[in-house]
């Protein structure tokens, strides 16, 4: 059995994979997961880890610590796990990333242009478009703050992009599963944030190509680097070709993951089933036998005051 660990509102992200006839996939909010003593012996994937407020990051770490002196295995610990600020300054500083990052709570600034605001937290897309220069980078601070987001959220975030052929714009991805590496589809879009692709718009080439990179997966041990430096043992990887070198862009531990789709180009439905596969057997690989069926677990919040009352508060309500 595998367990998948998701916040209350984004469990949607492995719901087609929970009906894989193959596998034995079961989904639970973290808010489940806390509260219980005694757990199925599983493979446990700890995900959603940028969605979680501070008490509800210490709780997923102990209890990954709980799991693993049950003698059950663990992916993804929420204690050590690089989050989206500094996983960048370590691609940054590591030599794979051309491109920097600067925290809007620190008291650095961005010292190269064009940047663009985007959260520390969550997977909502870029808040601005590109900011030419410090003035305008402190105008688009203002405004949003003044929408309500917190300034120790904002990221400047160096621009690093280039189309892969005029006017279209491509991003890669590579999943890690465990000690696999699969490349997974691309998504093709007309501006430089490529985050949901548009359809209709890549040529032929692009699809064949496409085929090609999920087949042989060539960045497969470049990016198997990168979730190690992250110690991330599970997620997806987004990234880039620009001037020819690879630009990681962030890492998704809970990333949607789809049954495989109908497409009017037969190469695209090729890789959907050859990643769709690969997934699927590397989720196989995970589910490990046991001879206990059940583990005990105590988070014991008792001796942190903080944790003993979140745990105590009723938690109905999700953002």
């Amino acid at each position: 059995m595998i367990v998948v660990l998701t916040t209350r509102s984004h469990s949607y992200t492995h719901r087609d994979l929970a009906k894989e006839r193959r596998l034995d996939l079961r989904l639970e909010s973290y808010d489940v997961a806390f509260r219980r003593r005694r757990v199925p012996a599983a493979t446990y994937i700890f995900t959603d880890l940028d969605r979680l407020g501070y008490f509800e990051l210490e709780l997923a770490a102990r209890l990954y610590r709980q799991l693993r002196r049950a003698g059950l295995t663990t992916l993804n610990d929420p204690a050590r796990v690089s989050q989206r600020f500094k996983l960048l300054r370590q691609l940054k500083s590591g030599g794979i990333n051309d491109f920097n990052v600067w925290s809007l709570n620190d008291v650095d600034m961005p010292d190269r242009y064009p940047v663009f605001l985007r959260t520390a937290s969550a997977h909502r897309g870029v808040l601005t478009g590109l900011l030419e220069n410090h003035d305008a980078l402190e105008r688009a601070v203002a405004a949003a703050v003044d929408q309500g987001i917190p300034e120790r959220e904002l990221l400047a975030v160096e621009y690093c992009a280039e189309p892969v052929e005029p006017g279209l714009f491509r991003k890669l991805s590579v999943y890690r599963v465990g000690e696999r590496m699969i490349s997974a589809t691309c998504v093709h879009d007309r501006q430089w944030v490529a985050k949901m692709g548009v359809e209709g718009i890549a040529s032929p080439e692009l699809y064949e190509d496409e085929l090609r990179i999920v087949r042989d997966n060539p960045h497969g041990e470049t990016l198997r680097q990168v979730f190690s430096m992250a110690n991330i043992d599970y997620g997806r990887a987004d990234f880039a070709l620009v001037r020819g070198r690879l630009q990681v862009y962030e890492i998704n531990t809970n990333p949607l993951i789809k049954a495989p789709q109908s497409h009017p180009v037969k190469e695209r439905v090729q890789s959907y089933a050859i990643v769709h596969d690969r997934l699927v057997d590397a989720f196989a690989e995970l589910d490990g036998t046991s001879s206990a069926r059940h583990a005990d677990i105590s988070l014991d919040p008792s001796a942190q005051p903080g944790l003993r009352s979140w745990l105590a508060a009723d938690r109905s309500w999700r953002p």
